[in-house]
């Protein structure tokens, strides 16, 4: 007879699937209750990437979604896929290395860039900061891949660097994708996984292999 082995959450219902979150076994109820509320589950955990694709999303109303001066058309996302594959792909490196992130600390960095680029815009140079710790160590790794995306293209005689208003126009998209996909767990990375599966690093690779730093 087989050995009964209990959740290792509850200890009280029958374990049904492996959790790389407690290297243990535990039951449907407590992943599906626990998964990104008291467990930092690691994207690569089958039964999250299950639930992430059929979750609907806690989505902010048009009213809510900041920066509505910013207009970033289709066409400006086609002609400059380029540099949205790449803060794509940074955004995601940068999130996934810096432990414990989730989905609000990215937002927030994203909203700290974002201000930095307007105040740009206006002439001036003040960077602000995300307040906090975790959010701020999202933005300082994305904010050093843009600059040397940047210098690698100023360097090449075929290319220019983008403008301030090019990159903050990505900002914005990239901001208004994080506010109409999270979950609303404390924990949640439904954004951070949305961001890994748009751009495979193979994907980036093939179309701009010389600037990935």
């Amino acid at each position: 007879m087989a050995e009964l082995i209990l959740c290792k959450i509850c200890g009280k219902r029958r374990a049904r699937r492996a959790c790389p979150a407690v290297e243990g076994d535990i039951c449907t109820i407590c992943c599906g209750s626990e998964r990104e509320v008291s467990l930092s589950c690691p994207l690569e955990c089958e039964w999250l990437q299950e639930a992430h694709r059929h979750e609907k999303p806690i989505a902010a109303s048009d009213t809510e979604l900041g920066n509505s001066d910013i207009v970033v058309t289709e066409e400006f996302i086609r002609t400059h896929e380029e540099l949205l594959l790449f803060s794509i792909y940074s955004l995601f490196q940068a999130a996934v290395r810096t432990q414990g992130a989730v989905d609000s600390d990215v937002a927030a960095a994203l909203e700290a860039l974002i201000q930095t680029h307007r105040t740009l815009e206006s002439g001036l140079v003040y960077e602000s900061r995300a307040e906090n710790s975790l959010a701020a160590a999202v933005q300082r790794s994305f904010s050093a891949s843009l600059a040397d995306y940047q210098k690698v293209r100023a360097e090449r005689q075929a290319f220019t660097a983008y403008r301030n208003a090019e990159i903050l126009a990505i900002l914005v998209f990239l901001h208004r994708l994080a506010q109409q996909n999270q979950n609303g767990r404390p924990r949640g990375r439904l954004y951070i996984d949305l961001l890994r599966r748009m751009v495979p690093e193979s994907g980036v690779e093939e179309r701009a292999p010389s600037i990935i730093i």
